[in-house]
């Protein structure tokens, strides 16, 4: 069970169901949007979640277009009319159903990568044409959001952040939640661009961070290991 504070300003934000990432919808004045879709595999789980908690999703923000976060963005699309937003930088391997492997940032996890790039096709998922492509910002007040999506690059060239209500992001894996000690992601495309990414989430003022996969982290832990490694 993953504990997300309330914001306090009349925004709900939940993990809409375990999957393969998390995903998260964000509920204002009964209008939602959804933040990040898991694979295909996890389509049911979305479905009856969002059946059993009464949502209709308006829109699908993606932090990035890896599998396991863009797999089910074609079918909310089609299913719910769900308008999708992307960062430009990652638009065309949307529409491709593309996944570029990210380098790793340990010893690990860059043995990791060499494996998964013959794996290639495994990664594959429903190509979807963006409804919405933004280049450093994008304001969801047209979906009766408080909140809005900054360019975040460093694990992908299009990562994004979801503000809402000025205290809690949503950053996908440009932040980890499953790794002791250290919300530090494993995988990254720049490193040095993740960490002034890092500098862009702490100027939000946001003071919980929910992570692509695993639980929140805090301003304080995001920033201690961002002093870390500036």
């Amino acid at each position: 069970m993953i504990e997300i504070p309330d914001t306090g300003k009349g925004t709900s934000v939940i993990r809409l169901t375990p999957a393969r990432c998390n995903i998260f919808a964000v509920t204002r004045n009964s209008r939602t949007v959804l933040v990040d879709t898991g694979i295909s595999f996890d389509r049911s789980r979305i479905e009856h979640a969002l059946e059993r908690k009464k949502l209709i999703p308006e829109a699908v923000i993606l932090t990035h277009t890896h599998f396991d976060h863009a797999g089910n963005a074609a079918w909310l699309q089609k299913e719910y009319g769900a308008e999708v937003v992307v960062q430009e930088a990652e638009s065309g391997m949307l529409a491709s159903g593309d996944t570029p492997i990210p380098r790793g940032t340990y010893s690990l996890t860059r043995s990791l990568v060499s494996i998964g790039k013959k794996m290639g096709p495994v990664f594959k998922y429903d190509p979807c044409i963006a409804d919405h492509v933004f280049s450093d910002r994008f304001d969801l007040n047209r979906f009766g959001i408080n909140g809005f999506i900054i360019h975040t690059p460093g694990h992908s060239p299009g990562g994004s952040t979801v503000v809402i209500d000025d205290v809690v992001a949503i950053a996908g894996d440009s932040v980890i939640g499953t790794m002791p000690g250290s919300p530090f992601p494993p995988f990254a495309d720049d490193v040095a661009v993740l960490i002034g990414s890092w500098k862009k989430i702490i100027d939000t003022g946001c003071l919980t961070i929910l992570p692509g996969h695993g639980k929140p982290v805090s301003r304080e832990e995001i920033i201690s290991e961002y002093n870390k490694r500036k």
